[in-house]
């Protein structure tokens, strides 16, 4: 084929052979069939010819008339193994009969079907590629890495491509625009083939019984190529794309289309956390997302992808937040509202194995809240006459079990910050009299011609740590009243005996969340813990933290002053100013920083919440109350 008989065009990109466009793809991904969608838009044919089987093409066409919902054609070879066709919205051959259907453009499948078609997987670049360089890029590299490395061909799709190329000369001298839609590793030579001026006969497969079927809700969470968030989403752009081609249709594609699938799956975690907020009661502070990402990022480029498939983007979530996340992830991840079989179609039961082969499975260990556990105590007391009121401000105290359990968080912490400032002074040295911390093997390597072993030493902390500041949420003095009212409790208790720790902190009022007689449950906005106790003035009502910005950087100072040891461990989102840095060394002391993301958010959820109780009595009535 001559270079003037195959020419490029750049937006969008299409290969061309005189009255032929053709537009290579991979099915059932998302940029493909945006990339046809434009094609279509911008070529405007009168024609539309696919690489899908002719014997089924009326069910096909069917198929693609009922998207964005979801069809299967199903038949069957010679063994009555069955063979499934998935119509769905994110595929660039459907894509294309169904726009040509929308249009009132005649739509043909021109495929040779065939038995026993072997299982062919490439090894392809991530399509996501395609939203940066573009669709002529993309296919230049997948004939230069792909095609040009294989360049044999099977009997069978040698075939394939002389039906298809017989099928397009013919329809070529019936149309004067046509838009072919094929398969990357076929579309090029397809094309090449039209020039021929006589074809081989060629037989299809015979087919005794085609059905055109749907997918059961379950089913059509477990099969469908793309996840029902990203085919949804592309679904909603698409009809926002129509509408706007049809209002203006000097415009050639709306900004928003095709979609970035990098911003939908930042969408579907957001949107995520809003539910998993409100169903199990924590928080989803702002570093879940930025772990989220990254480890996503990282997860991906291991697995040698652009962009993570839906088992890598549940596994993240699993890995950043819990369990219960990656379970709200997965229901709007898989979600497709676009079922509706308004035509009553046999409903299907498929798995992913009938339809894709192997598969990852994942597991979710779900916490649910004890419905059951605010009813026992009734059954033991009338407690119909109670009066639940909140904790007087002049005798409150904590609930005991809480107590330990954020004592030995804090002892963690402590040994935390002296094991991060160990790892921070430790070096490498030449092995003379001990092994210290054991052998550096990458540094012995790289000395391997002073033929001397070389070893690791830790380093000594300058001492131990004093205070311990944990910052869940942190509010600036410029925040709107609305949010700053949000954490409007600043108290600060004295620890009971030797064994607590003096603690200031701001959280949620009493008054808001009251589950007892004289009990409420409050969240922290964030907490100071200081040893040994009872030391702690106020420190809400100390001048000498007039100038801080937040109530974090309260927390922090008075953590410095108060400290008897020289170091202070800081968990919060982002670390402290560099002015609180300069304070603390005026005194002799060093902040530990300690990202909040690097610690468990099932461990922190737990810390977060607690129970104010009115007096010493109300603790022996506590525990009917809180769970």
């Amino acid at each position: 084929m001559t270079k003037s008989a195959l020419s490029f065009l750049e937006e969008p990109f299409c290969l061309r052979k005189d009255n032929i466009w053709a537009i290579p793809i991979l099915h059932y991904n998302m940029e493909m069939a945006a990339e046809v969608r434009q094609a279509f838009n911008a070529i405007k044919p009168d024609c539309v010819a696919v690489e899908l089987a002719e014997t089924m093409q009326l069910q096909l066409l069917h198929a693609a008339s009922r998207l964005p919902d979801i069809s299967v054609v199903i038949t069957y070879d010679k063994a009555h193994v069955p063979l499934y066709y998935m119509s769905e919205p994110c595929d660039g051959a459907f894509e294309a009969l169904r726009s040509a259907l929308e249009s009132q453009v005649p739509a043909w499948c021109i495929d040779l079907d065939v038995d026993y078609y072997p299982d062919v997987r490439e090894n392809m670049p991530d399509p996501y590629a395609i939203e940066r360089i573009g669709l002529k890029n993309y296919y230049e590299a997948y004939q230069k890495f792909i095609l040009a490395k294989n360049p044999t061909i099977n009997q069978a799709d040698r075939n394939r491509e002389l039906y298809m190329a017989q099928r397009l000369k013919e329809l070529s001298l019936r149309y004067d625009r046509i838009l072919f839609v094929g398969g990357m590793a076929h579309v090029e030579r397809v094309l090449e083939l039209t020039s021929q001026n006589s074809f081989p006969p060629q037989t299809h497969a015979v087919r005794e019984a085609i059905e055109l079927c749907t997918l059961t809700e379950l089913s059509c969470r477990d099969v469908m190529a793309e996840c029902g968030w990203i085919t949804d989403q592309y679904e909603m752009l698409r009809r926002e794309n129509s509408e706007a081609l049809s209002k203006h249709s000097h415009v050639n594609t709306p900004t928003e289309f095709p979609p970035d699938r990098q911003k939908l799956i930042y969408a579907l975690y957001k949107t995520a956390s809003e539910s998993y907020v409100q169903e199990s009661g924590n928080a989803f502070p702002g570093y879940h997302m930025r772990n989220l990402m990254k480890f996503l990022r990282n997860y991906a480029l291991i697995r040698n992808r652009l962009m993570p498939d839906l088992f890598q983007i549940l596994s993240a979530a699993k890995c950043c937040v819990d369990h219960n996340y990656a379970y709200e992830v997965w229901k709007l991840a898989t979600d497709y509202p676009h079922r509706r079989n308004i035509d009553n179609l046999p409903e299907l039961d498929l798995s992913i194995e009938d339809v894709w082969g192997n598969s990852k499975l994942i597991h979710f260990q779900l916490k649910m809240k004890n419905s059951k556990s605010n009813y026992a105590p009734r059954l033991r007391k009338d407690h119909s006459k109670v009066r639940f009121k909140p904790p007087g401000p002049f005798s409150i105290c904590s609930y005991p079990p809480e107590d330990v359990i954020i004592e030995r968080f804090g002892e963690f912490l402590k040994k935390k910050g002296t094991q991060i400032l160990s790892e921070e002074a430790s070096r490498t040295i030449p092995f003379s009299t001990s092994l210290e911390e054991g052998i550096d093997t990458r540094e012995t390597i790289r000395h391997w011609h002073e033929k001397k072993l070389y070893i690791k030493t830790r380093g000594k902390p300058p001492g131990g740590v004093g205070s311990i500041v944990i910052i869940f949420n942190e509010e600036q003095a410029d925040e709107a009243q609305s949010s700053a009212d949000k954490y409007n409790w600043c108290t600060t208790w004295l620890g009971e005996h030797s064994q607590e720790s003096d603690m200031a902190f701001y959280a949620t009022s009493m008054t808001e969340n009251i589950v007892g007689p004289g009990i409420s449950r409050c969240e922290y906005g964030g907490f100071m813990m200081s040893y040994p106790p009872r030391r702690l003035y106020n420190v809400w009502m100390d001048q000498d933290y007039t100038e801080c910005r937040s109530k974090a950087e309260v927390l922090l100072m008075a953590a410095i002053d108060y400290a008897v040891q020289p170091l202070i461990t800081y968990v919060a989102s982002k670390p402290p100013r560099s002015a609180l840095k300069s304070y603390a060394r005026r005194f002799g002391k060093k902040i530990v920083y300690v990202p909040i993301g690097q610690l468990s958010p099932v461990t922190l959820n737990k810390l977060r919440v607690f129970h104010v109780l009115d007096g010493h009595n109300t603790r022996n009535i506590a525990g009917e109350y809180i769970f």
